[in-house]
Formats: C-alpha cells, sequence, structure tokens
C-alpha cells in the first residue's frame, strides 16, 4: 500500500476510467475523493471503497467551472487535510463529425472540460501542493493528445493536445516545489460507456486492424499507471507522457478514412431521422 495516507482527487471518477483509477488508488491506502458533476452519482464508486475497507469521499463539481473547482479542493482540504495527488480524468467527447458539422457550442463544451478543465483543477491545488512541499499530478489524456484521433472529431484532438501544452509547462514551472506533472493516454479502453457507444462489430474491428496486443485496455490498468506516476517510485518523472495503448501508437494499419466518414454519415443521418 505504497500510497497510505495520501489523499488524492480523482475528477469524473463516478463510472469507467475514472472509477478504475479511483478503486485502484484506495487499495494501494490513498483517501480518494470521488468527483462528478452531480455528487450522487459519485455514492457507488463511495461505496465500493470503504467496502474494501478505504476511506472516500463525494464532492460534485463542474470542473469547467472555477467556482466548483475552488470548492472541491477546499472540501478535500477540510476533510483530509491535504491533497497530495490531482488526477485529472474528467473529460467529454461529442458525437464525431467531420468540420463542417462541428458547431461551435459543440466546440466550446469540449474545450472547455478536457483543457480549461484542467487548468482550473491544477491552478486550484497548486498552493496547498506547494504548502505542503510535494505533490503529483497525473493528467488522463488519450493517444489523440500524441497523434490524431480517428475515432472522435477535430475538438477532440485539440483538446488533448492543448493538455500536453499545459502539462510539459506545468511540469517545468513546478519542478522547484517538488510537484510532478505527467500524462497518460489511454488507446481504446473497454467501458460501458464504448460498449454502449459501439456495436460489437465495430469494437473487433477496431482492435483488429489497431491494437497490436489484441484486446482493449482495462480502466483497472490505467489505474496502475496512474498509481506509478503518483507514488515515491516516480519521484524523478516529471514532464512525461506514458501511453497505455496496447501498442495502436505504431501504426493505424489500414486507410481508415473510407470506414469512418461512412460512419459519420450514418450517424448524421440517424440524428437528421429523429429531428
Amino acid at each position: 500500500m505504497e500510497l497510505k495516507g495520501k489523499t488524492a482527487i480523482v475528477t469524473g471518477s463516478a463510472r469507467g476510467i475514472g472509477e478504475g483509477i479511483a478503486l485502484v488508488l484506495a487499495r494501494e491506502g490513498a483517501n480518494i475523493v470521488v468527483n462528478s458533476r452531480k455528487q450522487e452519482d459519485c455514492a457507488d464508486v463511495v461505496n465500493k471503497i470503504v467496502s474494501m475497507g478505504g476511506n472516500a469521499i463525494a464532492v460534485g463539481a463542474d470542473v469547467s467551472k472555477k467556482a466548483d473547482v475552488s470548492g472541491l479542493v477546499a472540501k478535500t482540504v477540510e476533510h483530509f487535510g491535504a491533497v497530495d495527488i490531482l488526477v485529472n480524468n474528467a473529460g467529454v467527447e461529442s458525437m464525431p463529425c467531420l468540420i463542417q458539422d462541428l458547431s461551435e457550442e459543440q466546440w466550446d463544451r469540449v474545450l472547455a472540460v478536457n483543457l480549461k478543465g484542467v487548468f482550473l483543477c491544477c491552478q486550484a491545488v497548486v498552493p496547498q501542493m506547494v504548502k505542503q512541499g510535494k505533490g503529483r499530478i497525473v493528467n488522463i489524456s488519450s493517444v489523440a493528445g500524441i497523434r490524431m484521433t480517428f475515432l472522435g472529431s477535430m475538438d477532440y484532438t485539440v483538446s488533448k493536445y492543448g493538455v500536453a501544452g499545459l502539462n510539459q509547462h506545468l511540469a517545468w514551472e513546478l519542478a522547484d516545489a517538488n510537484i510532478t506533472v505527467n500524462i497518460i493516454c489511454p488507446g481504446g479502453v473497454q467501458t460501458p460507456l464504448l460498449e454502449a457507444a459501439t456495436t460489437p462489430e465495430y469494437r473487433e474491428m477496431i482492435v483488429k486492424r489497431l491494437v497490436p496486443l489484441g484486446r482493449f485496455t482495462t480502466t483497472e490498468e490505467i489505474g496502475e499507471a496512474v498509481s506509478f506516476l503518483a507514488s515515491d517510485r516516480a519521484a524523478m518523472i516529471t514532464g512525461q507522457t506514458l501511453a497505455v495503448d496496447g501498442g495502436m501508437l505504431t501504426g493505424f494499419g489500414e486507410d481508415l478514412r473510407a470506414v469512418v466518414r461512412g460512419r459519420m454519415a450514418d450517424i448524421k443521418a440517424a440524428q437528421e431521422a429523429q429531428k
């Protein structure tokens, strides 16, 4: 239990990747602040952690709003007395589309959560970490932050590249405060959201064409990578990007542009039919 006594905020941890991260950090002994926009959505994960013998609280906050983020950090310090680890996991994806169909509203929402939210959370925890003399920040990005993704839209790709720039600058800026800042870039992760948004045939096709290790990553495997970067074992690692992707970044394989454009056209047609 190498994180015993540490306190971690995991944004967007009511489900999916964030839940997996929260459960692994709790298993390693950390106190966990489970976060989602709606506090009631966090109850299930808090209960799981408590049933494991861990400590956890739920705090509702929209990471794209400064007042919410300030409240999230304040409640964490009030309850646990510290913030040792910040995991910026909260993120959104919109319906994939090509640029001509990308609305200003979609662009603003994705950038507000995926990039501005990371900035606001980092800004809010840094004074407390500086006061403590140590801290770990782990930003959950995507392979889309290393190489563009054709599984989403341009707004998502841009937001994740933005996190990469933020990470590099902040790692340099905070090094003399003994605060490390790193990125984990998941590839395809097996989550309920993925299963709800795709068919088994589509998932099989993606794995076959894109993932050399032959399967999607689990949320627990993302959590294990976070746990390492949050631990003393990673004391000299900062400003780095770690892809946990089953080898996706080794190459796209076949040219899938026709497949992707066909899928986006099908999605658009379905949306039009529902109007």
